[in-house]
C-alpha cells in the first residue's frame, strides 16, 4: 500500500487520500494479500466491520461465506463515502478485480457477476462509536472485524470497552479478526482518528482479547519492507483471530 500524504487538510480530504493512496488504484502488493486470504479464510456468516473507514465495499469482495455485512464508523465522513461509493458500484467495481482473483487463487474460478454481488452483500453502513453499545442485537454476528482500527483506540480502556461490545454481538463461536501493525504514524496533523493513540502491539490487544474470555488466538506476522517517505511507519502486520466461547 502507498502511504505518502501530500497536502493534507481535513477530515474529509484525508478520507479520501486513504482510499486513492491505499485501495483506489486496485492493484494488490503483498500487505493487501495478507488481508485478503486472512479474510477469506475466517470471515462467515454475518458479519461486521467495526471501524470500517472508506472501504467496506472492498473488503467485502475478500468474504465469500459471508451472507450479510454491517459496517460501522465513528467519522460522518468516512461513513459519507462509503454510501457515496455504493450508490455508484456499477461504475468502478471492475477496477478491484484483482481482489476476486486472489480470492480465486484459494476458492478457484468465481462468477464474473462475483465481486458486484459480495459489494451488494453490505446490508448497511452507519455512525457508531465501537467503545459504546453497539446499535445490533446480542449474538447477532458470526464475525466481527477489526482491520487496524483497533490501533486508532486512544487508550487500554477504550479497547476493553470496544472488544466487551463486540464480545456482546457475537455468536457463541463467532470469530473475532483483527489486522495491526507494529508502528504508527509520522504526521501529528492528522485527524484524531488516526494512529495517534493506542500502540499498535499485539500483546495490548491479545491481553485485552484473553480477558474478555477469547480463546484460540491466532496470530499471524507478515514482514514488509519499510517505506520511509511513508505517513505510516511500520514494517510488519500481525493477522490476529479469536473465538468467542
Amino acid at each position: 500500500m502507498a502511504h505518502i500524504l501530500v497536502n493534507y487538510v481535513g477530515r474529509k480530504e484525508y478520507v479520501k487520500w486513504y482510499y486513492d493512496a491505499c485501495y483506489g488504484n486496485g492493484k494488490i502488493g503483498k500487505e493487501s494479500e495478507a488481508a485478503i486470504k486472512f479474510l477469506v479464510n475466517n470471515a462467515t456468516g454475518k458479519v461486521l466491520d467495526c471501524g470500517c473507514g472508506p472501504v467496506p465495499q472492498i473488503w467485502a469482495i475478500c468474504m465469500p461465506d459471508a451472507i450479510e455485512i454491517r459496517a460501522i464508523d465513528l467519522p460522518k465522513e468516512s461513513i459519507t463515502f462509503v454510501k457515496r461509493q455504493l450508490s455508484t458500484k456499477n461504475k468502478w467495481y471492475k477496477k478491484f478485480y484483482r481482489y476476486q482473483q486472489t480470492v480465486e487463487t484459494i476458492r478457484g474460478k468465481l462468477p464474473k457477476t462475483y465481486t458486484l454481488d459480495q459489494i451488494k452483500k453490505i446490508a448497511s453502513v452507519q455512525q457508531s462509536d465501537m467503545t459504546k453499545k453497539l446499535p445490533f442485537k446480542p449474538a447477532y454476528f458470526d464475525t466481527a472485524m477489526s482491520l487496524y482500527s483497533f490501533g486508532v483506540l486512544k487508550n487500554t480502556e477504550e479497547l476493553d470497552s470496544a472488544i466487551k461490545n463486540i464480545s456482546r454481538v457475537l455468536k457463541k463461536g463467532g470469530k473475532i479478526l483483527h489486522i495491526n501493525t507494529n508502528g504508527q504514524n509520522s504526521n501529528t496533523t492528522l485527524p484524531e482518528y488516526t494512529w495517534n493513540g493506542l500502540s499498535q502491539t499485539s500483546e495490548t490487544i491479545l491481553s485485552s482479547l484473553k480477558k474478555h474470555g477469547f480463546t484460540k488466538i491466532k496470530v499471524k506476522k507478515v514482514a514488509l519492507k519499510r517505506d520511509p517517505k511513508s505517513t505510516y511507519k511500520y514494517d510488519a502486520i500481525s493477522l490476529l483471530s479469536a473465538v468467542k466461547p
